[in-house]
């Protein structure tokens, strides 16, 4: 019996390669659930046959601070009510992130999203976590927008200079291959409670990604037992080089 997990952002960075690791598993297979399916308000259907589902759904940036917390509750809120009216009992896994805490609208979608699930898991007796994630890095990660990896890959290969702030400070990070294979054994494995957070695998500079990025721009290459930076040139690898 094939055993489903819904993967919702499944178009995005994490979802995409989530749902794909999930399909790679012997069993298991994806249900890649996006934007229209929740404009379509067909979700209900496509949730019914899936045992777990890790919303990934978002906008983690806007020009509109107010907007982006009312698109990412009100996708909250439409998967709580698919659920209810499919009238199944999923683990729902809610994707947060460790600077849940910080003031801004994003963040409050998250705290306030992890609360709401709470809620609705009693209500409707589901399992739920919420998953506090690190800063996430790899191939696929979209500049100036997911991580400041993804900048420094992006516009280096592109030939542009990299700007390093003043008090930038360190980044804690984990690349991508971890983070879904943590995600799936929260979907598929034992109840492990809730919140999890998952832990970071790199604490490094900022500047040192900008000066090791700047270095493969120049014909520099990591040493195989430098594991970050194998990863960090696989993603720098990833995106197109500057047109001639």
């Amino acid at each position: 019996m094939i055993r489903k997990i819904g993967v919702t952002g499944a178009a995005g960075f994490i979802g995409g390669h989530l749902a794909d690791y999930i399909d790679a598993q012997p069993g298991f297979e994806a249900v890649r659930i996006v934007r229209e399916h929740f404009e379509e308000r067909h979700l209900s259907s496509v949730v019914a046959g899936c045992e777990a589902i890790v919303h990934l759904a978002g906008v983690s940036r806007s020009d509109e601070p107010q907007q982006l917390y009312r698109i990412n509750m009100e996708l909250l809120e439409h998967l709580i009510l698919a659920v209810r009216f499919a009238g199944v009992k999923p683990r729902i896994l809610f994707g947060s992130t460790t600077h849940e805490a910080k003031q801004t609208k994003y963040h409050a979608s998250k705290r306030d999203g992890r609360d709401r699930l709470d809620r609705a898991a009693r209500e409707l007796g589901f399992e739920n976590v919420g998953v506090l994630m690190p800063n996430v890095f790899g191939p696929g990660g979209k500049p100036h927008y997911n991580s400041v990896v993804a900048t420094f890959c992006a516009d280096s290969r592109r030939g542009r200079r990299l700007t390093v702030h003043s008090d930038a400070g360190r980044v804690k990070l984990i690349y991508i291959d971890g983070l879904v294979r943590r995600l799936f054994e929260l979907a598929a494995g034992d109840f492990p409670g809730n919140p999890v957070e998952i832990v970071p695998e790199f604490d490094v500079e900022v500047a040192g990604i900008a000066a090791r990025v700047t270095g493969f721009a120049a014909g520099k290459r990591p040493e195989p037992e430098d594991r970050f930076g194998v990863l960090l040139y696989r993603t720098w690898l990833s995106y197109p080089e500057k047109e001639c």
